[in-house]
């Protein structure tokens, strides 16, 4: 048995692969413990199947005044150090950082200790830096940040150049990832998919909940909304959507009343919906009783581009042919798979047509498709298999 300690930067309230990642250690006989970041209403510390997770205080930098603001700045890199700190209390014999934000406190626990390191990439964090400053933003203020910007990712592709060579282990998850890192560092990473267990459960009371007759199809948009997500183009393509069909959201979160807003001005109240977020182990019975899951994002970066979001094989797994817009890695996935259809541009009159396309299809043709759709996720994108890859991992930084 190892004693492993995850750097984790947010408070662990939702982290489905940090979730099945150490869980699956646990299974393996390890001893694992989450170190993570305080939030209001959780508590300092509790143990969620077998799995120890304590969250820490994040340091203040208030009070600055001067040159001395720069501060943050220049600790960037290392400001997630109060993580590894608490970590090496415990006398870990594995450090399992992840993303970008941890790799430089990671790797220095590692030294210090002499243990391995794991650097777990989820979604190349180089490319996210930046990410949502607010095109309001102009004169001499975009100036400094575009410069912040360019410093911080000058900076953290150093960090990468130097310190991943050295981990132990690199894990990241999707394949287009996996050759970026690989041309960039020279370490071929093993690709931990973001797949949800094997499941098959009957459908939840989707139609009920949402107030919709049992009769509607329903286009699903599940998971975390944000503004490149193509969210208000669904909404807008609502307009169009052939009878009997309706669209809901579940999982919204700040946009809600921004999108609800939307479908009342489109005069399609009754046919968009908003559910809250369910608790993973809930969520395959609501998707279940979906007809089609749609993932329509604009890429605002390279990493968003080549990503494979969760929902991707959630839909997969509950049988549900997709609609995606044209983005790389979600693209191929489901070209691959023959498991929808991509989008040629993420208009509301491109996602109302394939709406339509599914539409005709006869319910025996729809039948097959599921099921053929479940059995692929059974047989090969399913958390089953990444975990055998993860053990694998772990035979060989301990060995």
């Amino acid at each position: 048995m190892a004693r492993v300690a995850m750097l984790l930067t947010n408070p662990f309230v939702v982290d489905a692969r940090v979730a099945r990642e150490a869980r699956t250690l646990v299974e393996l006989g390890h001893e694992v413990t989450i170190h993570a970041v305080a939030a209001d209403g959780l508590p300092d510390g509790e143990v969620q199947s077998g799995v120890f997770v304590v969250r820490h205080d994040v340091p203040g930098w208030t009070g600055l005044t001067g040159a001395a603001r720069a501060l943050p700045l220049a600790r960037w890199y290392g400001r997630y150090e109060f993580l590894a700190r608490a970590a090496e209390r415990g006398a870990p014999d594995v450090v399992h950082g992840h993303d970008l934000e941890t790799l430089l406190p990671a790797a220095r626990l590692a030294r210090r200790l002499g243990i391995a390191h794991v650097h777990d990439d989820h979604e190349l964090c180089l490319e996210k830096l930046g990410q949502g400053v607010g095109d309001w933003i102009t004169g001499t203020r975009r100036l400094a940040l575009d410069a912040v910007t360019s410093f911080l990712r000058r900076r953290g592709a150093r960090l990468e150049r130097r310190l991943i060579p050295r981990a132990a282990a690199l894990i990241t998850s999707s394949p287009l990832f996996a050759e970026v890192l690989e041309e960039r560092y020279g370490v071929e990473p093993v690709v931990l998919l973001n797949t949800p267990p094997r499941t098959d459960p009957s459908p939840a009371p989707l139609h009920k909940q949402a107030d919709l007759d049992p009769t509607t199809r329903i286009v699903l948009y599940q998971g975390r909304v944000t503004p490149v997500g193509g969210a208000e183009e669904t909404v807008d393509a609502a307009v169009d959507f052939p009878p009997g069909w309706a669209l809901v959201f579940l999982g919204v979160s700040w946009m809600r009343g921004r999108l609800e807003a939307r479908a009342a001005e489109r005069g399609v109240s009754d046919r968009v919906r908003f559910l809250d977020a369910v608790t993973p182990d809930e969520l395959p019975a609501w998707t279940r009783a979906a007809d089609v899951g749609i993932c329509p994002i604009r890429p605002v970066n390279r990493g968003q581009g080549l990503s494979l979001a969760n929902k991707l094989f959630e839909y997969m797994q509950a049988g549900l042919p997709q609609i995606v817009s044209d983005a790389p890695g979600q693209a191929a996935l489901v070209r691959d798979n023959e498991a929808g259809e991509v989008l040629s541009a993420v208009t509301p009159a491109a996602i109302a047509a394939a709406v339509h396309r599914f539409a005709e299809l006869t319910d025996e043709a729809r039948t097959a498709w599921g099921a053929r759709l479940r059995a692929l996720a059974h047989e090969r994108y399913c958390w089953e298999i990444e975990s055998q890859k993860l053990a694998g991992v772990y035979e060989r930084v301990l060995g």
